[in-house]
């Protein structure tokens, strides 16, 4: 349902590429969020050179909301330093604190190198089968993406205390109403706090401690349990889903009524079904 609202494609953004060759995925939680998250994705597809994916969803895209336009001077800048010098130059060669390799403008004397889709020797940059090399190999992948959540900010809670009975975690255009929600949820005196997620791989690297210090955790969102099916599998946190596959945004009342310990009308937030086309 392309002109509908869903978040379904987080495992194919986080999972689906070949092999173990994981990727940056970050998803904006409002509509002026999707500019200064766009530039984040910038700054870390040019630092760790590494495919970012900026997940929204067609909510944000429709929806609308104040912001003022920022002064081109004042925008940050990701320069990138080519490398020049042949001397002791190889294209296989990872930077220390990144793992990524040097920028090379194409056609640079002396710095011609071929690049292909086959996997190179680590310390050769030569086409290579070798078992333990392909094992080495996948993991400085997976280590490159890993080493990203020592430079994005630490999870805040959104709203809320940071340990308690109960936190709602959302990720995406739910922001808005799971505030609300857990706004009008604090005022009539439940312990619940709001956490949201923009980091999705890899996650901030404090997630799965905040996680640990509530009772219960919720993850309301528009897919089918995604989120919560990684949360579980990467921190062992017993989060429940709370799935709403309809083609509609989640409303305040669904969720204030789920912290309120009751159910929503199967209808609209159950998530029983949900196929596409």
């Amino acid at each position: 349902m392309p002109t509908k609202a869903e978040q379904s494609d987080l495992f194919q953004a986080v999972h689906g590429r070949n092999a173990d060759a994981p990727l940056a995925v970050l998803a904006p939680a409002s509509t002026a969020d999707c500019f200064d998250i766009a530039i984040e994705a910038v700054r870390l597809a040019t630092k760790y050179m590494t495919p970012v994916i900026v997940l929204s969803d067609g909510y944000l895209a429709h929806a609308a909301e104040p912001w003022r336009i920022p002064r081109e001077a004042d925008l940050p800048r990701f320069p990138v330093t080519y490398r020049t010098d042949p001397e002791g130059f190889h294209p296989f060669l990872r930077d220390a604190e990144t793992l990524a390799r040097p920028w090379v403008r194409p056609g640079t004397p002396q710095l011609e190198h071929r690049i292909g889709g086959l996997e190179r020797d680590y310390d050769s940059g030569h086409i290579s089968y070798d078992p333990d090399n392909h094992a080495r190999m996948t993991k400085a992948r997976a280590d490159k993406i890993a080493g990203i959540a020592n430079d994005i900010p630490l999870q805040h809670v959104s709203l809320g205390d940071d340990r308690g009975k109960l936190a709602v975690v959302g990720w995406g255009s739910t922001f808005g109403a799971i505030h609300q929600a857990v706004k009008i949820a604090r005022d009539e005196g439940n312990d619940v706090a709001h956490i949201h997620v923009r980091y999705l791989s890899p996650f901030p690297r404090n997630l799965g401690e905040l996680l640990k210090r509530y009772d219960r955790v919720l993850v309301p969102e528009m897919n089918n349990g995604q989120l919560v099916k990684l949360l579980r599998a990467e921190y062992l946190v017993d989060a429940e889903g709370f799935s709403k596959v309809t083609g509609k945004p989640f409303r305040v009342t669904d969720i204030v009524q789920r912290i309120r310990g009751g159910a929503p009308p199967p209808s609209e937030g159950s998530g029983l079904g949900g196929e596409a086309g």
